[in-house]
Parts: structure tokens; C-alpha cells; sequence
């Protein structure tokens, strides 16, 4: 064992000791604050009751003003209230504190029929020692064994603290991995450190790559708002016709919610991770409806759409599936040229997969390695797509690639391909 490692019974006793005195003290303070809750609350009701009360007790001073502070009769020392345009005659009496002769006191007010039918303004006050009497200065001892009480525990909490402070910073030390040092424990334990520190790796890997992920995203959403407010500042200055302005605020704004319904995406994937063991479903139901989603823009392109192939299952989260395909497809249309050719075909075997193909210009060779890299984009994009793709053919266990489909020497199109495991 290390030096410095002391008795875990003396700590447990010391935590149970310290839990007890500190219940205790709890407890002590919660009936203490209840009781001078009480004792407010009848300095309250006596001082609203004196309100009617000509004739109130001892240690109540009275004041009957005019609105205009003027004094009637009573106690001078006690200053005219405030605030008497603010009373309504029938509303409950307001009570505040206020000072008499030096001394703090709670006081009533409340606007009340006088002589003549004259509103007149009663105020009544009793000393703040008649409503907190064991914290009054002149009987110091309930008070001061309170807030010694109160200072024990605080120190109490700060040594806690401080301790706990340290053996934090030791575990973390302890788990550091890039600490080479061995960690000294029992055989049956090393197993169990190991898979911590492998499983802090991973945690801090994920969190520095969510960390440039939500870097990279917000310089993105950044460029489409100072595109938009560029647009509106020139909307605003120009005699032109405003309907070509407002069509590239729109074509901006989409974008804009283009890029978020992706970052939507990613985190549906995360959860989809989370899921573990996904169901069997059929694929072909989730293709026709993507395709009829989109079927819009097909025809918009004037495209030549052909849907092929048979039917097969494979493990997938429906939703999921959805966007994945509607990405692909998405993908096709836009970088097909009007009038041309494009489709799905659905191949059970000899491999699971559903093939995505379009008659376009082809990939880059100088793009393909950074094919699914998140922000890398063709011009008007916002290059999330592809790789939000890949991510949820993981996330489902499948494999997504994309390939120049060459014929004769010359590139034709692209074929992305979302791929399974054959059916065992």
C-alpha cells in the first residue's frame, strides 16, 4: 500500500460522526427558524389588529396621518409612511420595517375612514426585539450559540471539502492515461482500473471530437446568418424589385435549416447507438416511401427514374434508414443533369445492399479521401450529408461507399452503395 493511504474505518466513522453532527445541527436550525417564523407571523396579526385599536398595547406606537403626511395624533416618532398615494381604502394592511428613535421596528399601514369622512393614513410599529427575541443583541446567548453552531458546520463542510478535494485530484492522477505509472490495488482490481482508464480514453477522444464537431458547426451556421443579414441590409437600401432579394434569403434560410435538420440527425444517431440490438425489418417499404418523398424533384429535374430488384430484410431503425436513403438520393438529383437517368436497385444477393446510382459527372479524385469528412462540400452545400450517411450505415451495422461506375474507359455517374452483411 502507498504511503499517505489512511484507515478507511477512521474515514468512515469520521464521514458518520460529521453526518450526525451535521443532522443534527440541521435539524436544531429548522426548528429554530420555524419558531422565529411563528413569532413573526403573531407580530404581524398584533400589528394589523392594532390597526382598529385606539388604545393598542405598551409597546405599539401609533400614528394617524393625512395623505399628505401630515400628522393627526400619535407617536411623532414614528415617520409618516412613504408611499400614501399608493393605499386604497378596503385593501389589507401593508406591513414593512422601518426605524423609531434608532431602533428597528415592524410597522402596519393601512388607509382608513377618519373624521368627516376624510381618509386618514394608521400606522402602528412595535420593536423587531418583540419579533425575533432570542436574536436581540441585549440577549446575546441563544444567538451566539446559533451561529456557533452555524460557524462549526461550515468548517466542518470546508475541511470535507478540502479532503475531498484531494482524493479526487489523487483518482484523477491515479487514472490519468498518460500516467505510464502502475497503479498499486489488488490483483482481482487491476482488470477493472484497466477498463476505467480505457473507458476514460474513450470518453475524453468523444468529447474533443464533439468539440471541434460543434466548432466546425458553428462557424458553418455563422456564414448563412451573415449572408442573410447582408441581404437584408441591402433589401433595405435598394429601389430594386425586393422578390429576387427575398429569393436568396429564402435559397440562405434553407440552408440555414438544412444544416440543422443534420445536426438533428447526428444526435438521432447517437441515440441510435445507444439502442444496441436493432430489428429486422423489410427494406423495400422504406425505399418507396423515400422515393416518393422525393418524387418531387425528380420530376422537377425531369429525370428518368427506374425502381429495381427484390425485396430483403435486413437489421435497421426505420426512421434512420429514411434519412439515409432520402441523403443518397438527394445526393443524385442534385448533381444529375436534367433529363437523365437514375434509380434503386434493391440486390439480396449474394450481398444485402441497396444501390443508389445516378448518371452525374463522377467524384473527384482529389475529393474521394475527404468523401466523409463532415464539411466538406460541393459548392452550395453544407457537407454534412455524406457523412451523416456513413454514420448511420454504422450506427446499423451496414458499410456506405460510393464509386465512379467507369464504362468504356469514361466515368457515367456514381453508384452509392449501402451495404449488409449477408443473411447467415
Amino acid at each position: 500500500m502507498r504511503g499517505g493511504v489512511v484507515s478507511l474505518k477512521r474515514h468512515f466513522l469520521w464521514w458518520l460522526g460529521a453526518g450526525a453532527a451535521a443532522l443534527v445541527l440541521a435539524v436544531a436550525s429548522v426548528q429554530q427558524f420555524m419558531s422565529y417564523s411563528a413569532l413573526a407571523r403573531q407580530q404581524d396579526a398584533r400589528l394589523v389588529g392594532a390597526l382598529d385599536s385606539p388604545n393598542p398595547d405598551a409597546n405599539v406606537v401609533r400614528r394617524v396621518s393625512r395623505t399628505t403626511g401630515e400628522r393627526l395624533e400619535g407617536d411623532a416618532a414614528l415617520p409618516a409612511y412613504t408611499w400614501p398615494g399608493e393605499l386604497r381604502a378596503g385593501d389589507a394592511p401593508r406591513l414593512y420595517f422601518t426605524r423609531v428613535g434608532g431602533d428597528i421596528t415592524r410597522a402596519a399601514v393601512a388607509l382608513k375612514p377618519g373624521p368627516g369622512g376624510e381618509a386618514v393614513v394608521v400606522q402602528v410599529a412595535e420593536p423587531l426585539a418583540r419579533r425575533l427575541p432570542g436574536m436581540s443583541l441585549s440577549s446575546p446567548g441563544p444567538a451566539s450559540a446559533f451561529a456557533a453552531g452555524v460557524l462549526l458546520m461550515l468548517v466542518a463542510a470546508a475541511l470535507a471539502a478540502m479532503r475531498a478535494r484531494r482524493w479526487i485530484v489523487r483518482a484523477l492522477q491515479d487514472f490519468d492515461v498518460e500516467k505510464p505509472a502502475h497503479v498499486a490495488a489488488p490483483e482481482e482490481l487491476q482488470p477493472t482500473l484497466d477498463n476505467v482508464r480505457e473507458l476514460q480514453r474513450q470518453q475524453r477522444q468523444w468529447v474533443d471530437e464533439q468539440r471541434r464537431f460543434l466548432a466546425d458547426a458553428a462557424h458553418q451556421l455563422r456564414t448563412p446568418m451573415a449572408v442573410l443579414r447582408t441581404q437584408l441590409q441591402s433589401a433595405l437600401v435598394s429601389e430594386a424589385d425586393p422578390r429576387a432579394t427575398l429569393g436568396e434569403m429564402l435559397h440562405t434560410v434553407d440552408r440555414a435549416a438544412g444544416l440543422a435538420n443534420q445536426l438533428l440527425s447526428l444526435t438521432r444517431i447517437e441515440q441510435l447507438k445507444r439502442i444496441g440490438q436493432l430489428q429486422s425489418m423489410a427494406i423495400g417499404s422504406v425505399v418507396h416511401e423515400a422515393v416518393v418523398e422525393l418524387s418531387p424533384l425528380i420530376a422537377q429535374q425531369r429525370l428518368d427514374f427506374a425502381l429495381e430488384g427484390e425485396e430483403f430484410e435486413a437489421s435497421a431503425d426505420p426512421m434512420m434508414l429514411g434519412e439515409l436513403i432520402r441523403n443518397l438520393l438527394a445526393n443524385a438529383i442534385h448533381h444529375s443533369p436534367r433529363g437523365a437517368r437514375l434509380g434503386i436497385v434493391m440486390r439480396p444477393a449474394p450481398f444485402r445492399e441497396v444501390v443508389v446510382w445516378d448518371e452525374g459527372a463522377g467524384i473527384d479524385d482529389d475529393v474521394k479521401p475527404r468523401l466523409f469528412t463532415p464539411f466538406t462540400a460541393a459548392r452550395g452545400g453544407v457537407g454534412l450529408g455524406l457523412s451523416i450517411c456513413q454514420q448511420i450505415g454504422e450506427a446499423m451495422g451496414a458499410q456506405v461507399r460510393l464509386y465512379n461506375r467507369v464504362e468504356g474507359g469514361r466515368t457515367t455517374g456514381v453508384d452509392a452503395v449501402i451495404g449488409w452483411r449477408p443473411a447467415e
